[in-house]
């Protein structure tokens, strides 16, 4: 049964491969974000518009994302059920992780947004910015309509990740561990069935695609991956998961390619096509967590030295590239003539630079500034009563 094996095995054997081949789902996750973002800078041609066409999809990369931190953050919560600062050492260390890097962010832009003239639609309206600081900016749209794309309109997903977790480690804490599972489908479930019915009444919005109750059904795929792993039965059967992987991403594309416009490839996604995603992202993140070293093609692609670098200083480059994009619109492309910005390759040039310029950015944000708050952490190690460890400490009801 999988709730004895839950009780047996609460912890995952990781060896060094596997650890590779989750950074390297972390760098894929932000390479196919940074395509899309980028891909506006590619010149309509013969040769590039199929390939914009495929990057129009590139947000999926924050679905996957959303998947590994369900995965990881739920796996760390299960382990550190009984600890004496279970939920000190959650919180802290997740502030410790996310809010330096945002907040120096937002500080950031924000004070040079008063001092440099920076086209108005590049901003959050002045009224909104509060929120940034709340980790609410993906219920604008909802609120008042004046969501927009911007230099920081990227940290909604941010925001849908903090107040997931502002009550995951309270839910996990309460529902005894035999009934998680079922806890993560059935909400999970919920997700569904609440776009379903928003939609109904309202038709396809971006409040959808951005709230946190619509769009949690990734996170608890993740979530729901985490528990499956650490049942020895399942585990046995993982060579199996990249068909369960294939399967529901193929219909996702299968479902957007029969939307006869835009209009009905989003009515798609805004609906089942989520729920496809996240199903078929969290049986990628389980054969990645799980490989037991065999040379497959998906180990070696996710176990790529470069990939693994993406995926090291990912958190940067998800927070930097947008804002990085933004100014050398204005700085740089917006003064090129035309004749230079029409050319095919030196779009490839130009996506490249900005490529080389998050990560350098990223790299150097991360070795110098986020490394040293990170080494914090260490202070906020979860503590077990004497003789009840991370193993045992699953085990209570």
């Amino acid at each position: 049964m999988l709730t004895n094996a839950l009780k047996e095995s609460p912890q995952i054997p990781r060896s060094r491969s596997q650890l590779q081949a989750l950074d390297g789902v972390r760098g894929l996750a932000i390479v196919v974000v940074m395509a899309h973002h980028f891909r506006t800078f590619l010149p309509p041609s013969a040769i590039f518009d199929p390939l914009k066409l495929l990057l129009d999809y590139g947000w999926v990369g924050v679905d996957l994302f959303f998947v590994l931190s369900g995965f990881l953050i739920t796996g760390i919560l299960i382990q550190s059920r009984t600890a004496e600062n279970y939920f000190s050492s959650f919180y802290m260390r997740r502030i410790l992780r996310i809010f330096p890097l945002y907040y120096l962010c937002l500080v950031g832009m924000f004070t040079l947004v008063s001092v440099i003239p920076i086209p108005i639609a590049a901003i959050p309206f002045p009224e909104d910015r509060k929120l940034y600081f709340l980790f609410l900016t993906n219920w604008l749209s909802l609120w008042h309509g004046n969501w927009g794309p911007n230099m920081l309109g990227h940290f909604w997903s941010l925001a849908v990740e903090e107040q997931f977790y502002l009550f995951w480690p309270v839910v996990l804490w309460l529902v005894p561990i035999q009934r998680i599972l079922k806890l993560t489908l059935a909400l999970s479930l919920l997700a569904l069935l609440i776009r379903v019915y928003w939609i109904s009444q309202t038709g396809i919005s971006v409040a959808i695609a951005l709230a946190t109750v619509t769009r949690m059904d990734s996170l608890l795929a993740g979530a729901t991956a985490a528990v499956l792993a650490r049942d020895r039965n399942f585990r046995a059967s993982i060579r199996s998961l990249g068909w369960w992987a294939a399967a529901p991403l193929a219909a996702f594309v299968a479902g957007v390619l029969y939307a006869a416009d835009v209009s009905g490839a989003t009515r798609f996604y805004q609906s089942i096509g989520y729920t496809l995603l996240a199903i078929g992202f969290s049986a990628l993140v389980l054969r990645a967590a799980l490989s037991d070293g065999s040379p497959i093609l998906m180990q070696r692609v996710l176990c790529n030295p470069w990939l693994r670098q993406f995926g090291k200083y990912s958190f940067g480059l998800y927070v930097y590239h947008v804002p990085i994009l933004g100014a050398c619109d204005i700085i740089i492309y917006r003064q090129l003539p035309e004749t230079l910005t029409s050319i095919p390759l030196f779009g490839v040039v130009y996506v490249t630079f900005l490529a080389i310029v998050s990560f350098l950015v990223a790299k150097f944000s991360y070795e110098n500034f986020e490394r040293k708050i990170l080494n914090l952490k260490t202070h906020f190690e979860s503590r077990y009563p004497s003789g009840l460890g991370p193993r045992n400490a699953a085990t209570d009801n």
